[in-house]
């Protein structure tokens, strides 16, 4: 079975600075529109805390660049990544670090670049979720770059074609790819297209700890089936 291995996009970051697709492409990740999340409340917040909930947040870049018109000017949109990474909610609440900015050391930032280019979008989820943990900017970022790394995709994500896909069909894909996740792991977020079709905007993959877990606050709206715009 065809997969994106997102280790093998990772690794290759910190040996090389070609990063080829069509254009670009993360050989392998992505996650919502822009910076979205369900928003917890905090009772909810705190219970993910304690059980250790994590939502990885992948955005279809060509899709929403498409969808977005004012996206159109950030760099994976400009660039023609695949796959880009938006964030992590730890489960610590949001909107913790108005002001504050992420510092990471120039090979970090290399490396996260290449799953997360856009610096804007950088700062925000570190405002939104990394400065709500008690982790520090470096290990928030460590933290990401190791569930993108782990992280196996269905390879029409990366194509840059464009595939009708049953939702059953790609469930069972992200499944088989990843041992030890479930269904549930997964949620589905799509935005209806020009013809009224379900398009896939954003895949969430939860954790619990270091393990896949169970989603909560799930959106799930793609329907039956829905399209993986590859930009073209």
């Amino acid at each position: 079975m065809s997969k994106t291995v997102l280790s093998d996009h990772v690794n290759k970051c910190l040996m090389s600075e070609k990063y080829v697709s069509k254009g670009r492409t993360a050989t392998g990740i992505a996650a919502l529109l822009l910076l979205q999340g369900a928003t917890m409340l905090p009772a909810q917040a705190a219970n993910a805390a304690k059980i250790g909930q994590r939502v990885l947040m992948i955005e279809m870049t060509p899709a929403l660049c498409n969808l977005q018109p004012t996206r159109s000017r950030m760099r994976q949109c400009l660039e023609g990544y695949s796959l880009t990474v938006s964030g992590l909610d730890m489960g610590y609440g949001e909107r913790c670090g108005r002001g504050s900015d992420p510092r990471l050391t120039p090979l970090q930032l290399k490396v996260v670049n290449r799953i997360m280019p856009d610096t804007t979008v950088r700062t925000q989820a570190w405002q939104r979720y990394g400065a709500c943990s008690p982790l520090s900017a470096s290990s928030y970022f460590r933290q990401i770059t190791n569930y993108a790394g782990a992280l196996k995709l269905p390879n029409e994500l990366n194509t840059g074609n464009s595939y009708t896909v049953l939702k059953s069909r790609f469930i069972g894909q992200m499944t088989q790819l990843n041992s030890g996740m479930s269904p549930a792991s997964v949620d589905l977020l799509c935005q209806v297209g020009s013809r009224r079709q379900m398009i896939l905007t954003d895949v969430h993959v939860c954790y619990e700890g270091s393990q896949f877990g169970t989603c909560h606050n799930v959106v799930d709206n793609c329907g039956s089936k829905f399209i993986i715009s590859g930009g073209k």
